[in-house]
């Protein structure tokens, strides 16, 4: 675990004392993320180091906490889920303070180091209604020579479990949703709206039936989706556009864009979830 530790360190120094240059780095060149607002999202190290060159700029006192909560991998590949606190005052009077972020990133070694191939920081949606937006358009760049993004070939069977995900949600069949769930029970998962995580699968199962009890006839739809393959973990990321039926009210509740982040680890010949991360964009002063 020290290569986590260190990468964290690292990062949490970038952060506070660090410039753009530095924030590179610590990126893969095929980094693809998602920030709390969706002016923060990029697709490459052109969208990053723009709006890292923004934040560096405009910051003028910054405090940043890092919780990790759980952290899992071979040292070739980690995924780290963490509680991220942040209270940044910027020189135009705009502070932003937060206790509850939540933090998912997807590392890679690269030359002895940790660094970053794609990272989900968020804020809860603190309640409806939800937004419903268009799905924005995600490049797709040509794979470089260091790149792990599946082309649209090796893509096919993870494409396959996005719709085996929708089918489920769609027919309520929750043994179907949990046959894709990693049997660990240290697992972390990120909801749209709950406060705190939710670990293992007696929460997530429970979450799942709180969910079918308040609502009624669920879609949900994927889009853009990104996969990465690195040794034993794969992180898959995409769009998605959900809608349902309040039981009480009647009332038709749609949510777009969802961002969706999974983790995925290799468990008895299958690729199974062992975190995931949703989240909408928040508005772009938070």
């Amino acid at each position: 675990m020290s290569l986590v530790v260190n990468f964290l360190n690292e990062y949490k120094d970038c952060l506070l004392n660090g410039n753009e240059d530095q924030i590179l780095e610590l990126t893969m060149p095929d980094i693809t993320g998602w920030g709390i607002t969706a002016g923060d999202d990029y697709n490459g190290l052109n969208d990053l180091y723009e709006r890292s060159g923004r934040y560096f700029q405009q910051q003028e006192s910054v405090d940043i906490q890092l919780e990790p909560l759980d952290s899992f991998g071979n040292g070739k590949a980690m995924m780290v889920a963490c509680r991220f606190k942040r209270d940044i005052q910027f020189k135009n009077g705009l502070r932003l303070k937060d206790d509850d972020l939540r933090l998912t990133f997807y590392l890679v070694e690269y030359q002895g180091k940790l660094k970053i191939r794609h990272v989900h920081l968020s804020k809860v949606w603190p309640a409806s209604p939800f937004p419903f937006n268009p799905i924005p358009h995600r490049i797709q760049p040509e794979p470089s020579d260091h790149s792990a993004r599946l082309d649209s070939i090796g893509i096919g069977p993870f494409l396959d479990a996005l719709n085996k995900r929708a089918l489920y949600t769609e027919s309520v069949d929750m043994e179907g949703l949990e046959s894709l769930q990693h049997p660990s029970q240290s697992r972390v998962y990120f909801p749209v709206q709950e406060s705190r995580e939710l670990r293992g699968t007696r929460q997530y199962t429970q979450y799942l039936h709180a969910l079918t009890d308040k609502y009624a006839n669920p879609l949900l739809k994927y889009h853009h989706p990104v996969v990465f393959q690195d040794q034993s973990l794969v992180c898959l990321s995409a769009y998605a556009e959900s809608s349902c039926l309040d039981k009480i009210t009647g009332e038709k509740i749609s949510a777009a864009p969802l961002r969706v982040t999974y983790i995925l680890q290799e468990h008895e010949g299958q690729w199974l979830c062992r975190h995931s991360h949703w989240s909408l964009p928040c508005p772009d002063v938070v």
